[in-house]
């Protein structure tokens, strides 16, 4: 993944506390199967979502 994708993608998680918009994934992250985008998400929350 390009370095400015990366940093769209850690953008939209932290905007959307670890879960990423419609728009997000149909646009600019367009690329992103449904099952990485859960991957993603689901990841994002384990490591920086701690409870």
């Amino acid at each position: 993944m390009p370095q400015k994708s990366l940093s769209l993608l850690l953008n939209f998680l932290r905007q959307g506390n670890g879960r990423l918009s419609k728009r997000a994934t149909t646009r600019e992250l367009s690329a992103l199967t449904d099952v990485e985008v859960k991957e993603i998400e689901n990841k994002y929350q384990e490591v920086f979502l701690l409870d």
